[in-house]
């Protein structure tokens, strides 16, 4: 069980694990994001090129959330029709 010592190491390995892959992959998914917006690059197929490269990289389809993103910044904050 998690109070055992395997399950307090289990525990432990596992958020370590977490925090660094969650810091390392925060900047291909800066990157990728930039793309999704545009802004990555003046060129939007080379911006569609590498952030379908990124995104798939980070197993996160790149046009289906490039199209719900925008969605999104176009309702933000908006109560009846954001996300």
């Amino acid at each position: 069980g998690l109070f055992s010592v395997d399950g307090a190491i289990w525990f432990v390995g596992w958020n370590i694990y977490a925090f660094w892959q969650g810091t390392i992959l925060t900047g291909p998914w800066v990157l990728a994001h930039e793309c999704g917006h545009g802004a990555f690059s003046p060129s939007q197929s080379f911006n569609d090129f590498m952030g379908y490269i990124m995104h798939t990289a980070l197993l996160v389809p790149y046009f289906s959330w490039q199209y719900t993103h925008a969605k999104h910044h176009r309702r933000t904050n908006n109560l009846i029709d954001g996300e």
